[in-house]
């Protein structure tokens, strides 16, 4: 048989980078700009004419009073840069959105945000481009196999390096049927994967070598083929079944492989826009003897039910192909059966390549190869597609693009479970006039959890599961009718305890010339009447500098306060919000070091004075990864609680119960390091 099962013991979902541009730029305590989307080396989708939107998703927090857009050729693009200023309004709710569109090529996207206090930031996307985008399907000839000569594409072709699948114990691949993660991009080596299937490069990122040659145009590459998988499996999944793999004699779960193409459409491709489908696919269908009928309705089905569940009529270019290392000849039921789904009147199909003359006879592994100092056939398959996609029929499709962007506001810092809060969004671009929307609630890889609220007004209400564990989320509101996934959230930490929301998101402290400047962004509040400006130098007694009026309800906002009473020693800086019915609540501490920072892994302040004490954590130490212990001087272990909420950038660590004067030992493992600290209690 054509399809080569192979037992792997350490395949595994790897969409845990998806988050990994937002994450690096949220979790800088000192980014007071940040964008969230697009991502570096994300590809949009051009149109007719060459051109595309490239939707801008940010954050400020800091009173910017002008905020500049620029989109920047680069790599020999020569368009000219193009400029805007943002809206003065969305400044001040900390939610910054706009549009470029732009003809082919490379570009930087670069925001600066100016204040009167002379503060300038700025933050950058390296790296987008406008071009060309393909989902691949079919089966293993398409999804690819390693060890069989995939090349390197040149930083022109990019794809997700993820899979969305593992290989169970049953020799079953197994893939989720949700939504999607939200997509990193990187530039195609040969062993990356092609996010949600594609094992290595294969001969796509050939392909898209010399797409570029000839179109001097960025090119993306998502990957849905599925192997062992044949027309009855496609029309089975696509029909609402179950498919059954023969060659293993099990089903496949959750509708696969039908699944995960129509999830690509639903959250990559209306992400980024799509030209075509490429579809290769037939070879044992005709070592099975499928007749011709049957191959025709199964495919048609599939691709007819994918247009219909995921919204979008994308164009198919479909190969022709059906000889394989054990059937070396042609099988014409197959052969005739493709040629009839390009044929069909109004259906939106092309021709793809003729492919059963590339390397004849196959290698023993059954797949295209690039045989060491032999046949290459993967480059041979990949001139094959690249013929295929003429200008004269390229042409002919009307590519996919995205309508509107989905703009994710302002999140609280900190909620619990089962807590509700309001989340603002802006729309830019051509939304439905009753656009219905859904908040996906994402772990910290950027795994679907759960859905937490619709609507189609803002704020949206968000409801938190009751049974949801502590750490880090994401919220990605999400059109819905057709499904067009929108930009992600800065982090939403859950904890157990306190039982409150901490609405500012995030504070920030900088010193300069002329004070100190405390900043912060403000999510929703209910019943909100003042905010107020608190410092203390000693951790017990704090100073009320400034009083605020809440901002309109269901409004994000970003405040900010100059201290010009500056010092020596530590500060910190803290928002204490009173609320209509007499209620308060505060903020978690910023803090500024005057007189430098302590070392990473140092406690203070020391001695201890009021039973809490805080830990200057190295940078690159994850929170989940840093254990506390604290002993007393005959040994004795302390209870305590830790959490790195309380102050931003430091882990506050605290006595479950008071606890007498004397000298203690704090163990702090990270890492695999251990090191322990004395401390004093007064």
């Amino acid at each position: 048989m054509l399809e080569r099962i192979r037992l792997v013991t350490g395949y595994r979902v790897c969409c845990e980078i998806a988050l990994l541009c937002l994450i690096s730029g949220i979790l800088q305590v000192n980014a007071q700009l940040v964008i969230t989307s697009p991502v570096a080396n994300q590809v949009m989708q051009r149109n007719a004419f060459g051109s595309a939107s490239i939707y801008l998703t940010a954050y400020a927090h800091y009173p910017y009073t002008r905020v500049a857009a620029a989109l920047i050729p680069i790599e020999g693009n020569a368009n000219a840069t193009q400029e805007q200023q943002l809206d003065p309004a969305q400044i001040s709710q900390g939610l910054l959105h706009a549009a470029f569109n732009a003809p082919t090529g490379w570009y930087r996207l670069k925001l600066t945000g100016t204040a009167d206090d002379g503060i300038v930031d700025s933050a950058t996307v390296d790296r987008i481009g406008i071009g060309e985008v393909f989902l691949i399907t079919g089966n293993s000839n398409a999804m690819g196999l390693p060890g069989l000569g995939a090349k390197d594409a040149s930083s022109n072709v990019v794809s997700f390096n993820a899979l969305n699948k593992t290989l169970n114990n049953e020799n079953i691949t197994v893939a989720p049927d949700g939504p999607m993660p939200p997509p990193a991009f990187e530039p195609l080596q040969s062993g990356s994967n092609i996010f949600p299937n594609g094992e290595t490069a294969w001969y796509w990122g050939e392909l898209g070598d010399l797409l570029f040659k000839r179109w001097k145009t960025p090119v993306l590459f998502f990957n849905t083929a599925w192997a062992a998988a044949n027309c009855e499996n496609y029309r089975d999944a696509a029909s609402g079944k179950d498919a059954y793999n023969l060659y293993v004699g099990k089903f496949w779960p959750n509708r696969q492989p039908y699944s995960n193409i129509v999830n690509a459409m639903r959250y990559m491709t209306s992400l980024t826009g799509v030209r075509a489908v490429l579809c290769s696919h037939g070879e044992n269908d005709a070592q099975l003897g499928f007749k011709e009928a049957d191959y025709f309705e199964g495919i048609r089905t599939l691709i007819q039910n994918s247009r219909n569940d995921s919204g979008y009529n994308i164009p198919w270019y479909i190969a022709r192909n059906s000889a394989s290392e054990r059937l070396k000849d042609p099988y014409l039921p197959v052969l005739n059966a493709q040629n009839r789904l390009i044929a069909l009147p109004g259906f939106n199909t092309f021709q793809g390549p003729y492919l059963d003359t590339v390397q004849i006879p196959r290698p023993s592994s059954g797949h295209f190869e690039n045989v060491p100092g032999g046949v290459q056939g993967l480059t041979q398959a990949a001139a094959a597609w690249n013929r295929s996609l003429s200008d004269t029929s390229i042409t002919k499709t009307t590519p996919l693009q995205p309508a509107y962007a989905l703009h994710t506001g302002v999140t609280p810092a900190r909620v619990y479970p089962g807590a509700t809060f309001g989340l603002p969004f802006a729309v830019t671009g051509n939304a439905p006039t009753a656009l219905d929307i859904t908040a996906e609630l994402l772990d910290a890889q950027g795994q679907f959890i759960a859905r937490v609220g619709t609507g189609s007004a803002a704020p949206l209400q968000i409801q938190m599961p009751a049974d949801i564990p502590d750490g880090r989320y994401y919220i990605r509101l999400t059109g819905l009718n057709p499904v067009n996934p929108g930009s992600v959230s800065q982090p939403v930490y859950v904890e157990h305890a306190p039982r409150t929301i901490e609405y500012v998101n995030p504070i920030g402290v900088r010193n300069t010339a002329d004070g100190i400047h405390v900043a912060w962004a403000l999510a929703p509040v209910e019943g909100l009447a003042t905010l107020t400006v608190q410092k203390t130098t000693d951790g017990i007694q704090y100073t009320d500098l400034e009083t605020f009026r809440a901002p309109t309800e269901g409004v994000s906002r970003v405040f900010g306060f100059t201290d010009q009473d500056t010092g020596i020693g530590t500060i910190f800086y803290r928002i204490k919000m009173v609320y209509i019915n007499g209620a308060s609540s505060y903020s978690a501490l910023v803090t500024l070091f005057r007189d430098g920072a302590p070392l990473p892994w140092t406690v203070f302040p020391n001695p201890v004075t009021q039973q809490q004490f805080y830990i200057i954590p190295a940078t690159e130490a994850p929170e989940t990864d840093i254990a506390c212990r604290l002993f007393d001087a005959s040994g004795r272990e302390h209870p305590i609680q830790t959490s790195g909420r309380e102050a931003v950038g430091l882990l506050s660590v605290r006595p479950q119960y008071p606890l007498p004067a004397g000298k203690y030992i704090l163990q702090v493992t990270s890492a695999g390091q251990s090191r322990a600290q004395s401390i004093v209690f007064y």
